[in-house]
């Protein structure tokens, strides 16, 4: 196998702030890892040494972990003879990323 051929590491332990972490084999070139829990941007480091010991310059990357989208549910008319009807609009709900899909549920009838 090439020397520079990609071959994926994986952690499954999420990478802490300061952490370095070296692939298996070091002469690994791609490393997959669970970015810690929290919504903001992360901003990751490489290295390179080469076979005469001298090191790159850091290259820097970053990644923006999105946080989960907000629900928000209205219901109009908020009074309703039996039978009736109403609207159930979840449009005010809210993403970092895009709404993929909504899920209503009826979660208990009246006793």
């Amino acid at each position: 196998m090439p020397e520079n051929t990609p071959q994926a590491t994986t952690t499954t332990t999420p990478i802490t702030s300061g952490q370095s972490i070296t692939p298996n084999p070091p002469t690994t070139s791609t490393l997959a890892v669970s970015v810690p829990n929290g919504v903001g941007v992360l901003t990751f480091q490489l290295v390179v040494t080469d076979n005469l010991g001298q090191q790159s310059a850091p290259a820097v990357a970053q990644v923006t972990v999105q946080g989960p989208p907000i629900a928000v549910l209205a219901a109009t008319p908020s009074q309703v003879a039996q039978g009736g009807a109403i609207t159930l609009d979840g449009s005010k709900s809210t993403s970092t990323g895009t709404i993929a899909s909504y899920s209503f549920t009826l979660e208990a009838l009246p006793t």
